[in-house]
């Protein structure tokens, strides 16, 4: 049963639907009252509001995208706890998620359309990684876009529950205020795998709480062989058997052969090298593919 019902009211907003159930909260499409656009309401369900290291991820999610503001990732509109004390975002509404996209076309993209996908989630990645703002999630479905038009694609990067924030520190926000990013405490124990097993990069099997940037690089790397192969590189039903590949087996970068340039496919490559050192950062990344467009 849905935890929020039709009708019920969040400050200007009032509950229509429910759209989506995930692993630990609910999102609802909702109407703003003054102007009458949607927005979407993502309400952690109330069975984990009693595991404090998952409310502070909610929470620190929330503050991650009121600090960063960026035209490739989700606005956010307002956060804070309901009544019953579950923590809840009010996000813009972007219906469809690339995952559904996916599955809609059932095979390969054009180049040109998977290199303008990845392009923007690039920018999306280095405005969080120029914060020392760590994804460790990137997959299809938090790829947001208003509608599944590919022709006039759109993304938005969303999703970072799972987010690796720094410490607080001064920077300047987009209105030039002095802003401070501060996030709750969380578990710094070891292991527990943080991230989704087709998009992990190597040491993020290892050790999930400590990689870098260079793991969303990894992760960009895996979806823009998707995009271009219509797979996966790396395909297996156990948990121990997809870690055995992405740990020690290369990309299947043969299936690329064809489709797009020896270029790109060296770049993929480079991003899903096994050593994060070996792999570009994401500013250099963007400046390569810039250059090979």
């Amino acid at each position: 049963m849905p935890m929020l019902s039709q009708g019920f009211r969040i400050e200007d907003h009032e509950i229509i639907r429910l759209t989506a159930i995930g692993a630990m909260s609910e999102v609802y499409e909702a109407r703003h009252g003054p102007d009458g656009n949607s927005v979407a309401v993502k309400v952690l369900s109330p069975e984990w509001c009693l595991h404090e290291e998952l409310v502070a991820r909610f929470l620190n999610e929330a503050r991650a995208l009121e600090y960063m503001q960026h035209e490739r990732i989700v606005n956010l509109f307002a956060y804070g706890t309901l009544p019953g004390g579950s923590p809840f975002m009010i996000l813009e509404w972007l219906p469809v998620d690339l995952h559904q996209v996916l599955i809609h076309t059932g095979g390969p993209l054009a180049p040109s359309v998977a290199a303008r996908i990845i392009r923007q989630l690039a920018d999306a990645l280095a405005a969080l990684h120029d914060r020392g703002i760590v994804h460790r999630d990137l997959k299809p479905a938090n790829v947001l876009l208003p509608q599944d038009d590919l022709a006039r694609v759109e993304v938005k990067l969303a999703d970072l529950g799972l987010a690796k924030v720094p410490p607080g520190e001064a920077v300047s926000h987009l209105s030039w205020e002095p802003r401070t990013l501060s996030s709750l405490p969380v578990s710094t124990g070891g292991g527990t795998l943080l991230g989704t097993w087709d998009y992990m990069a190597p040491e993020q099997w290892i050790q999930s709480k400590t990689v870098d940037s260079k793991a969303d690089v990894y992760a960009l790397g895996v979806l823009f062989f998707q995009l271009l192969a219509g797979r996966l590189p790396f395909i297996a039903e156990q948990q121990k058997d997809l870690m055995y590949l992405h740990l020690l087996e290369p990309p299947r970068l043969d299936l690329l052969a064809g489709s797009v340039s020896n270029s790109i496919r060296e770049l993929i490559g480079a991003m899903l090298s096994k050593k994060p050192s070996s792999r570009p950062t994401m500013r250099e990344f963007i400046e390569q593919l810039v250059g090979m467009s």
